[in-house]
């Protein structure tokens, strides 16, 4: 008789569970692209219904087989009829509720500081969870003191016959929970574009679970019980073979692309997976798609170097060799070109330009919110000075940065060479240190007679070995190293990562700019000078005369618009400056960013983006890239171009020699109005240890097409900037040049590795 209890309990269980797996599976279906995800995603919430039934089951059979059947809801009649049982457990509840509480709220603050800092991320969520442990006993010892206060409490808590106040505390607190949170997302969230977390959907399973388990146990003791117990055996067959059956092989784009970035856990439970299905240990695997082509032999996989004619395909890239570098794509030599020695002083060529240059750069601009892009809010363009700056100028609409943030960005167009190929102290790192044997931009212009300087005011330009006095009160010592060849940089005001994200720094760091452009104009010194500006980058500040209407991700639009704005009448004063002091008519002022911002256009790896560093679509790595040349008329060139043709361009006008290592070219002839020679634009994506992905991407010489290698999914797409800007309708798999697009990027990922 037991033995039959047992397995009407552990029936019930299994259905219970695998019933909510399947509405959390169509549920899920519905968002992450319908069909062409149905089959893997049923297959992995069936999956996880197994998982969480069977050990539910065993505690219903378990029960059941103790206790008899139905003994939750004795236990509740149980604790309705006995009015001190029930005073004890409320009592109980209510003091893990008091000693809880305040220890999330110490934990969430805590959190913000040691994981929320980018930077300390791994360590910071280890010292996190060290806390979490310390804080068991005393959290036990507060229990006990809380309980004598909360059992008199619990007393006047209202109760039924029926009901016992415990089911009542239960109940209640989860819809207070429920009220609160829909009160957060629908007045403080873009409640129409949210999508639930891996983790609120993961822990709706066990919540829809228990909840089944009423009427999967009464069939359980009732007249249907047979029933219901050759239902959960089918089931349970069935979740076995369907995952079986629709995660094996290699899937189409667009299923890996819905499923991994659009469901609630296909992201999470590939990871999981491929992390189980490692075969060689290399760290890779062929799972669903992953990027290892044979998971027998560790030295083959996306990381692997290409070794040419030996019959393997090494880097899982299609192919075995070096290919030939198809027409358009830019020379391999500097690629693989080593550093060259510091740049010795050097006389400029006859004609070349005998003024200044002056560097303003704006952090996390897209380009797209230019009013010379078109952009409007409120009936206006938000940037009117960088518009009329614009018609000044010689302005590159079509220029790519070649890393979406700033530690890969800022050294890539200083040195004028691919992230890949920069010399850093260390790779896998969020702010990996520039090597000394990389040549920056004012080497070369300081080799050449200009007095090199900068104002900046923020942690990534700190130098502990070239300024010790700069940051020194930071917990952690910085030292990114791009400092090299400047004769001053002033980078005073810096506040450590984290308050740096709330951090309104213009008003300090224009001053001091103004006046360092007074002092160079009254010294009559030649200068290369940059000044960076940082308020575009998240998390937004609100401004004075710019207040926000908007709530969720219309609001974050609107705050990141009007740090534009902001920062806009920023730059006009510096402008106004170079007026002020005569220094218009001889110095060239460039205006550029190092990336751009994601507004959850795009998702990866399961989330929506809404940041930069994460991804390469345009939104993050089309950016704004101006002169104004003195004696150079303006105009608009939409050749195509690269934030490494920075420093060979400046070098070039001031007739300078680049440095053999530089891989970017001069941009100059456009001053004149010559055509460029057709060129694609390359971007990378360096795996970080906060976010541990790989990707490389080609804007294709005419800028019709955008090929993305997602290089940690395997994953290629295709877009077309004529026709879809936004990048939303992938044509990896029915573009009529797909082949050749993929082509020309494989083998610039192969010179770039050196195969």
């Amino acid at each position: 008789m037991e033995e039959k209890v047992y397995r009407r309990g552990l029936a019930a269980g299994l259905g219970a569970s695998l019933g909510a797996a399947v509405l959390l599976a169509v549920a899920d279906i519905a968002l992450a692209g319908g069909a062409k995800s149905a089959g893997p995603v049923l297959g992995l919430w069936l999956a996880l219904g197994v998982a969480f039934g069977l050990p539910l089951g065993v505690v219903l059979g378990a029960g059941s087989a103790t206790w008899g059947p139905g003994f939750g809801r004795r236990g509740l009649r149980h604790l309705a009829a006995h009015r001190t049982t029930d005073v004890a457990v409320s009592g109980a509840i209510l003091a893990a509720l008091l000693v809880l509480l305040p220890a999330v709220v110490v934990i969430g603050k805590l959190a913000v500081g040691l994981v929320g800092n980018v930077e300390r991320k791994t360590v910071g969520g280890l010292l996190l969870g060290v806390l979490v442990v310390g804080l068991l006993p005393v959290l036990a010892a507060a229990a006990l003191p809380a309980y004598r206060l909360t059992r008199h409490l619990a007393r006047v808590l209202p109760r039924t016959e029926r009901v016992p106040a415990a089911a009542v505390l239960v109940v209640g607190g989860l819809v207070a929970v429920v009220a609160l949170g829909g009160f957060f997302v629908f007045t403080r969230l873009d409640w129409r574009a949210l999508r639930l977390s891996s983790l609120v959907a993961l822990a709706a399973l066990p919540v829809l679970a228990l909840a089944a388990t009423s009427v999967t146990g009464r069939l359980a003791t009732g007249p249907r019980a047979p029933a219901l117990g050759l239902a959960a055996l089918v089931g349970t067959i069935v979740a076995i073979v369907v995952p079986a059956l629709t995660l094996r092989g290699k899937p189409s784009a667009e299923a890996s692309g819905a499923v991994v970035d659009q469901s609630w856990i296909g992201a999470r439970a590939i990871s999981i997976l491929r992390g189980l299905s490692d075969a060689d240990g290399d760290g890779e695997s062929a799972f669903f798609g992953g990027p290892d082509c044979d998971d027998d032999n560790p030295r083959v996989g996306s990381r692997a170097a290409e070794i040419p004619g030996n019959g393997i395909d090494d880097n899982c890239l299609g192919g075995d060799g070096k290919p030939s570098a198809p027409s358009g794509t830019a020379a391999p030599s500097a690629a693989a070109a080593p550093a060259a020695p510091a740049a010795s002083p050097a006389a400029p060529r006859a004609g070349a330009f005998e003024g200044n240059v002056l560097v303003i750069f704006i952090d996390t601009l897209r380009a797209d919110r230019l009013g010379i892009s078109g952009y409007r809010r409120d009936g206006k363009s938000l940037t009117p000075r960088l518009d009329a700056f614009a018609a000044q100028s010689v302005v590159f609409r079509r220029a790519y940065a070649q890393a979406p943030n700033t530690p890969r960005s800022v050294p890539s167009f200083l040195a004028s060479r691919y992230p890949s190929q920069l010399a850093f102290e260390k790779d896998f790192v969020d702010y990996p240190t520039v090597a000394d044997s990389n040549d920056l931009l004012f080497e070369t212009l300081a080799a050449g007679g200009l007095h090199t300087t900068a104002v900046t005011s923020h942690f990534y330009f700190c130098d502990t070995d070239k300024a010790p006095t700069q940051c020194a009160d930071f917990k952690r010592p910085k030292r990114s190293n791009v400092r090299q060849g400047a004769a001053d940089w002033d980078n005073e005001g810096a506040v450590d990562v984290a308050p740096s994200n709330k951090d309104i720094s213009a008003p300090r760091i224009v001053p001091r700019a103004l006046a360092k452009l007074g002092q160079l104009a009254q010294d009559k010194r030649r200068f290369a000078m940059m000044v960076h500006l940082f308020e575009p980058h998240s998390t937004y500040m609100e401004h004075e005369g710019w207040p926000i209407t908007e709530r969720g991700t219309a609001g974050l639009a609107q705050k990141y618009d009007y740090e534009i704005a902001y920062t806009d009448g920023w730059v006009g004063k510096i402008l106004d400056a170079l007026d002020e002091h005569k220094l218009s008519e001889s110095t060239m002022v460039v205006l550029m960013a190092d990336h751009g911002e994601a507004f959850g256009v795009h998702s990866m790896a399961g989330q929506r983006m809404f940041f930069h560093g994460q991804t390469l679509y345009d939104e993050l790595i089309n950016v704004p890239l101006m002169f104004r040349m003195p004696k150079v008329a303006p105009r608009q060139v939409d050749d195509v171009v690269q934030l490494i043709d920075l420093a060979p361009t400046i070098a070039d006008v001031f007739g300078l020699p680049a440095p053999a290592s530089w891989q970017g070219r001069s941009l100059a002839p456009a001053f004149g109005g010559a055509a460029l020679p057709p060129q694609p634009a390359f971007a990378e994506l360096m795996p970080a240890p906060a976010w541990n992905h790989d990707a490389r991407a080609m804007i294709s010489a005419d800028g019709a097409f955008k090929v993305y290698f997602r290089k940690s999914d395997s994953r290629w797409e295709i877009y077309d900037l004529r026709t879809d800007p936004e990048e939303t309708k992938d044509l990896s798999g029915s573009a009529g040049n797909a082949d050749l697009l993929k082509q020309e990027l494989t083998a610039w990922i192969e010179r770039m590795a050196g195969g």
